[in-house]
C-alpha cells in the first residue's frame, strides 16, 4: 500500500510540475523539454502529457509537436480569480450567462472527430446525472458546439471529419449524409451560429457559435442548452446573448 501511495504522490507532483513549467515559461513545450524539467524518462512523460491532453487540460500542436495548456487549466482556479480580481474573468462571464438565461453553458474544443467540453455550467433545473460534464466527449458532427467548431474549417476538412465520425458511429441510424451535412454547415457559417435541435438528445437543444480567437488557445466554441421548445422560442434572444459574450472576449 505504501508503494502505491508513493507512486500516486509522485504522479501528482509531476502533474503539478508540468503546469508550473508552463506558468514559468509562458510557451509550449515538447515531450523532451518537459521530461528534462521533470527529470523523468521520455516514455512516462509522454504518457503523462497524453493523458492530460485526453482530459482536456493540454493541447498538442500537430505542427511543432509542442503541448500547451488549454483554457480548462485556468478555469480550475477561476472562482479564486473572481474572488480576488473582480468581475472580468471568462468564468464570471459564463456564470452571468447561465444566470441571465437559466440555461446550461458549454465551452468545447475539438478532439479529432469529437468535441470535448472543457466547461459546463448546468442550468438549475437539471438533475446532476443529466447534465453534460466537463471532460465529456461527443461526436463533433452531431453536437451544436462541435458543428460551431467545424464552421471554422474548409469544406474538405469538415467532410473528412464527417467520414471519420461516421466510421466511429456504432449506430448506422446516427450516421450523417455528406450533402445534408455540408448544407447545414454552410447555413451555420452564413448566420454565425448553429443548433442541435434534439440531434444528440430528444427534447433538448443547444445553440452554439465559435468563440473569438484567444491567445495560445485552440479554437473554442460556446453553447447554450436546454429544453428544445424553450430554446426555439427564445432563439433570437439567446443568439444575441452569445454574440454579446463573443464581442466582450474579442475586445483588446
Amino acid at each position: 500500500m505504501q508503494g502505491t501511495d508513493s507512486l500516486a504522490v509522485k504522479s501528482a507532483r509531476r502533474t503539478i510540475e508540468v503546469f508550473e513549467l508552463f506558468a514559468e515559461t509562458h510557451r509550449g513545450a515538447t515531450v523532451s523539454e518537459v521530461a528534462r524539467h521533470l527529470g523523468a524518462p521520455l516514455s512516462s512523460t509522454s504518457v503523462l502529457l497524453a493523458g492530460l491532453a485526453r482530459l482536456g487540460y493540454l493541447e498538442q500542436d500537430l505542427t511543432d509537436r509542442r503541448y500547451r495548456p488549454t483554457l480548462r487549466v485556468m478555469l480550475l482556479g477561476g472562482w479564486l480569480q473572481d474572488r480576488l480580481l473582480g468581475q472580468g474573468s471568462l468564468l464570471r462571464l459564463m456564470e452571468e450567462l447561465r444566470s441571465s438565461t437559466q440555461l446550461t453553458v458549454l465551452i468545447g474544443l475539438q478532439r479529432q472527430a469529437q468535441v470535448q467540453y472543457i466547461l459546463t455550467l448546468r442550468r438549475p433545473d437539471v438533475p446532476e446525472e443529466e447534465h453534460m460534464r466537463a471532460g465529456m466527449l461527443r461526436p463533433i458532427t452531431r453536437t451544436a458546439v462541435g458543428k460551431a467548431l467545424l464552421m471554422l474549417k474548409p469544406p474538405e476538412e469538415a467532410a473528412r471529419l464527417l467520414r471519420r465520425a461516421n466510421a466511429e458511429e456504432a449506430d448506422p441510424a446516427q450516421r450523417i449524409g455528406l450533402t445534408a451535412f455540408l448544407a447545414d454547415l454552410r447555413k451555420g457559417q452564413a448566420r454565425g451560429w448553429t443548433e442541435s435541435a434534439g440531434s444528440m438528445r430528444p427534447g433538448l437543444s443547444v445553440l452554439a457559435m465559435p468563440l473569438p480567437p484567444l491567445a495560445d488557445q485552440p479554437s473554442l466554441a460556446i453553447g447554450l442548452g436546454g429544453n428544445l421548445k424553450t430554446v426555439e422560442a427564445r432563439r433570437e434572444e439567446l443568439v444575441e446573448r452569445l454574440r454579446s459574450v463573443c464581442r466582450i472576449l474579442a475586445e483588446p
